[in-house]
């Protein structure tokens, strides 16, 4: 399981698709940003935490080698998702992918990384994209159950308590 660390950067991000659009609904499409974000993992030499890609945002929570070092990344990660989407699609205009900025939050402490972790891995549950977290394959929750970091019935009596947290936060 991810550990809380003081050196680094722990970050909960939240991309999201222009005006809400749901340019993501295309189980390619989300390939794509799957590869996109394994490249950026890769390019900047992050941790990645957890992900779930809905059709109209994306949750990530990565752990970056220093703090500070978030929007690089998210900014190369949407550039290459933007680049790649326009070649896929033979997008000839300069329409956006996705919507101006990053929306970041830096956690503090091993309760906000759980927290967020729980967050991230319910949220295809809480937008009505599945009835069971583990069910939604563009998720992270799978590959963390199969690791042994959650039971396969995780959430499956409802959402967990750690969920307010993060939407105090919000």
């Amino acid at each position: 399981m991810l550990t809380y660390k003081e050196d680094g950067g722990t970050y909960f991000i939240t991309l999201e698709c222009f005006q809400r659009q749901p340019l993501l609904a295309r189980p390619r499409l989300k390939q794509m940003l799957i590869d996109a974000m394994l490249k950026t993992k890769t390019q900047f030499g992050l941790h990645l935490a957890a992900y779930v890609i809905l059709d109209d945002h994306v949750h990530l929570l990565f752990v970056a080698p220093a703090e500070g070092e978030c929007l690089a990344p998210m900014n190369y990660l949407r550039a290459l998702m933007t680049r790649t989407w326009r070649e896929h699609d033979q997008v000839l205009d300069e329409t956006p992918f996705w919507s101006h900025g990053v929306k970041q939050r830096t956690l503090a402490d091993a309760d906000a990384l759980r927290a967020h972790l729980d967050y991230i891995h319910y949220d295809a549950v809480s937008h009505g994209q599945c009835q069971h977290a583990f069910d939604y394959v563009w998720s992270s929750l799978p590959a963390r159950v199969e690791q042994g970091h959650y039971p396969e019935d995780w959430a499956i009596l409802g959402p967990p308590a750690s969920l307010r947290r993060v939407e105090a936060c919000r």
